[in-house]
């Protein structure tokens, strides 16, 4: 081969094919990824109509995490009579720190205020969303002392 041929981008290796031949046959790899997503929609009806916001008049969800500094969260959902009842919980073993907590609710701010810890440690805040049609994504976040961050995000689906 020329020179001026390899320095355009030609090679002497053969490349091999991303896609083989032989296990795809004739079908193209775009419409092979299309009929995988029809299928999958097909299969679970729940993810392609969602359903109202009061379908069920009792549903919950529930979430922990653990966060730096020996810190643990957890955030309960219930949501009953059109509103959500939100639970946020952290637990922390030093008592008297105080915490600025927020409460975001499809990514407004719901609620934003400072809860100081008793002397277990222990921090609660319970407050009343409006539930919202469709699935409620809900978020609550606590900054404590010494940057320590804590962050529990949970779906309720309607």
């Amino acid at each position: 081969m020329s020179r001026s041929r390899l320095a355009r981008g030609a090679t002497k290796v053969p490349l091999p094919c991303r896609f083989p031949r032989a296990t795809l046959g004739s079908v193209s790899p775009r419409r092979s990824l299309v009929s995988v997503l029809a299928a999958l929609a097909l299969a679970s009806p729940g993810l392609a109509a969602p359903a109202p916001a009061h379908a069920r008049d009792d549903a919950r969800a529930r979430g922990e995490t653990r966060c730096g500094q020996h810190a643990r969260t957890r955030l309960e959902l219930r949501s009953r009579d059109g509103t959500i009842d939100v639970r946020f919980r952290l637990q922390r073993g030093r008592g008297g720190e105080r915490w600025r907590v927020v409460v975001v609710q499809e990514g407004r701010l719901a609620w934003r205020g400072t809860r100081t810890t008793s002397r277990r440690g222990e921090l609660d805040v319970r407050r009343r969303l409006r539930d919202l049609p469709g699935a409620d994504r809900v978020t609550a976040r606590a900054a404590g002392p010494r940057g320590t961050t804590c962050a529990v995000t949970l779906v309720l689906r309607g």
